[in-house]
């Protein structure tokens, strides 16, 4: 096997591992709530543990072009980027 597709399949299999811990994490941070209840911040021993109520404002691109065609325009920039993919 080549150093491309040894790469490639560690690449993959790196993913799936990720992925996988990620399912574990929610189902740890499930149980944590559960225990949590409606309290916002929880301690026990060295470990702490919040959940709070963030809000924030956001722009809606989407209804501002259909609304506002010429502002979305003036206000609006290109991106470039590289996306990065293994298969």
């Amino acid at each position: 096997m080549k150093q491309f597709e040894s790469l490639c399949n560690e690449y993959r299999e790196n993913k799936r591992l990720i992925e996988e811990l990620e399912a574990m994490n929610d189902t740890i941070k499930t149980a944590i709530l559960a225990i949590m209840g409606d309290k916002e911040t929880m301690t026990e021993g060295a470990s702490k543990a919040t959940n709070k109520t963030v809000t924030s404002t956001r722009l809606d691109g989407k209804a501002l072009k259909e609304e506002k065609p010429d502002i979305f325009a003036a206000y609006s920039t290109p991106t470039t980027y590289k996306r990065f993919t293994v298969v």
